[in-house]
C-alpha cells in the first residue's frame, strides 16, 4: 500500500469512496436520514477540487485503487477521514495517521484534533487520541452527534 499525495485524477473515486463509506459503513450509528444528509450523492469533482483547496490531502492506493484519504491543514485540524467501505479494519486508517503525524511532526505541530463520528471514535482512541468534549452538530437540516478528540505530542516526533 502507498500512501500518497492526492491527485486531481483521484477524485471520482475518492467522491465514490466517501459516499459509499457513509452510506454502508457509517449507517450502523446514524438513521437514513442522517446518512441522507451526509452524503447525499456523489460529489462532482468540482465540489472536491475547491474543498481540497484548504486542506492537505493524502489518499491510500493499493495497486492503484484508493482505499483511504484522509484531509488536514497545517493548525493541526483533521477533516475528512475514509477508508473504502471494503478495506475497514486492513490498516488502512492507520497507515493514513501514521503519515499524517509524520507530516505534523516536520512541521513541528504538536496537537492533532478533529471532530469525530461515532464510528471512528473507537480508531482514533485506539490511535491515541482523547475525547475532550461530546458535540451536536447540524449538517443540511439533521442533528449529529460527535465527539471533539485531541492527540498532543510531548516531543517533536510524532
Amino acid at each position: 500500500m502507498e500512501i500518497l499525495e492526492y491527485a486531481d485524477a483521484d477524485i471520482a473515486a475518492i467522491s465514490r469512496l466517501f459516499y459509499e463509506t457513509v452510506r454502508l459503513i457509517n449507517v450502523r450509528d446514524y438513521n437514513l436520514e442522517q446518512v441522507a444528509a451526509w452524503a447525499p450523492e456523489i460529489y462532482s469533482d468540482d465540489f472536491w477540487k475547491n474543498r481540497f483547496n484548504d486542506y492537505h490531502v493524502l489518499v491510500a492506493k493499493e495497486k492503484g485503487q484508493v482505499v483511504g484519504f484522509a484531509e488536514f491543514e497545517y493548525t493541526g485540524q483533521i477533516d475528512c477521514f475514509y477508508v473504502h467501505h471494503l478495506w475497514q479494519r486492513q490498516g488502512i486508517g492507520s497507515q493514513l495517521l501514521k503519515r499524517i503525524e509524520h507530516e505534523a511532526s516536520s512541521r513541528n505541530i504538536r496537537r492533532l484534533y478533529a471532530d469525530v463520528c461515532i464510528t471512528a471514535q473507537l480508531f482514533f482512541k485506539m490511535s491515541g487520541f482523547s475525547v475532550i468534549g461530546q458535540l451536536e452538530r447540524t449538517y443540511n437540516g439533521c442533528l449529529f452527534k460527535q465527539f471533539f478528540m485531541e492527540k498532543t505530542f510531548l516531543y517533536s516526533g510524532a
